[in-house]
């Protein structure tokens, strides 16, 4: 029924055009006379112009760009109309006898010589418009068209931004975890055999929970305490771990996986097996406002050496990953100072 819409509104429309003028006369008493008929006539050339550009010439011709054969096929079409119109008029003028009053004020005021060339000019001048007219409707709606099947293409390549984005995170996640605790295994067999477990429970997160896009932010703050918790595992007692998470029973949504990839980071680089280090996290979440977390650690000259060699796709995986799914709502800074590194991500709801 939709379809049928737009054809009853032209419809409709033309009607109103050509009919309510004459519903005007009959109501006041008046008869239709030849002037009613001019205007009709003339209407009617107006409508059939606009109609055929719009529903034949626009399409097949002007959005081709073939302006030549456009514009003639429109000159053709204005001046086999335009006899038509003539040769009616003449026809209704010798079927209308002459009043003799009227043909002696004829006589008396003729008018002046440039009154048919003034109508002449209307006539055409209306044409002009008609014609305008259809190309700016047809042009709107081809624009709106393709804007609607252009933000469908941006969306499903949105979509396939986002499954290669997560393909690559996941066995990113897999790949760093597993040397984890393959390193645990040679240190403390319990400890690795605690880590797998723990790896399994992640692992059902990442595989299955998290198939949609969002996921609620408690699950997604439980899921990164349980990745803290595997990460700590394989600390030596000279790194200092400090974790501040507070969800106050947040009840928003957030895309998965987000603070992984700072944390990720953090154990990689901010630990060393002979120095003092340390690594600071806090995440705070604010009821409808949004999240902040930020990731210290410490760097000492072998990881920094090794970070330069190995930035992996963790970072930029991230960054894109916050321009498609959070256009202008998120904060994302990254910075060394006194041989610490600094991750700030603020996402807004």
């Amino acid at each position: 029924m939709k379809k049928y819409i737009p054809i009853i509104i032209h419809i409709l429309f033309c009607i109103i055009i050509l009919f309510i003028p004459l519903l005007i006369m009959t109501r006041n008493g008046t008869m239709v006379d030849k002037h009613y008929l001019g205007y009709f006539l003339r209407t009617s050339v107006l409508i059939v112009l606009f109609y055929i550009n719009y529903l034949i010439l626009i399409d097949k011709f002007l959005f081709k760009k073939q302006f030549l054969l456009y514009f003639a096929i429109n000159i053709g079409l204005i001046i086999v109309l335009m006899s038509f119109q003539n040769f009616i008029f003449d026809i209704l003028a010798g079927l209308t006898p002459p009043n003799i009053e009227e043909l002696g004020e004829r006589i008396h005021r003729t008018p002046p010589p440039s009154f048919k060339e003034m109508r002449i000019i209307g006539d055409y001048t209306l044409i002009v418009l008609s014609i305008g007219m259809s190309v700016a409707l047809k042009a709107t709606m081809r624009w709106h068209k393709d804007s609607i099947n252009f933000e469908s293409v941006k969306s499903a390549q949105l979509e396939a931004d986002l499954r290669n984005l997560r393909s690559q995170l996941n066995p990113h996640f897999l790949f760093n975890t597993l040397n984890n605790i393959y390193s645990l295994i040679a240190i403390d067999s319990p400890k690795a055999q605690e880590a797998v477990h723990m790896l399994s429970r992640l692992l059902r997160y990442v595989l299955y929970e998290n198939d949609q896009k969002f996921v609620s932010v408690d699950k997604e703050i439980e899921f990164t305490k349980n990745y803290i918790d595997l990460m700590r595992l394989r600390l030596n007692p000279n790194v200092k771990l400090n974790v501040l998470i507070r969800d106050e029973g947040c009840k928003n949504q957030i895309a998965s996986l987000m603070f992984m990839t700072l944390i990720e980071n953090a154990f990689k680089h901010g630990i060393n097996n002979t120095d003092e280090s340390f690594i600071d996290i806090k995440i705070l979440v604010e009821e409808n406002k949004g999240i902040l977390c930020t990731v210290e650690n410490s760097i000492s000259e072998s990881n920094e050496a090794m970070e330069s060699k190995n930035s992996g796709i963790g970072l930029s995986n991230l960054k894109k990953r916050l321009d498609l799914l959070y256009p202008g709502k998120y904060q994302f800074e990254t910075k060394k100072q006194d041989n610490a590194f600094t991750a700030l991500l603020r996402i807004n709801f």
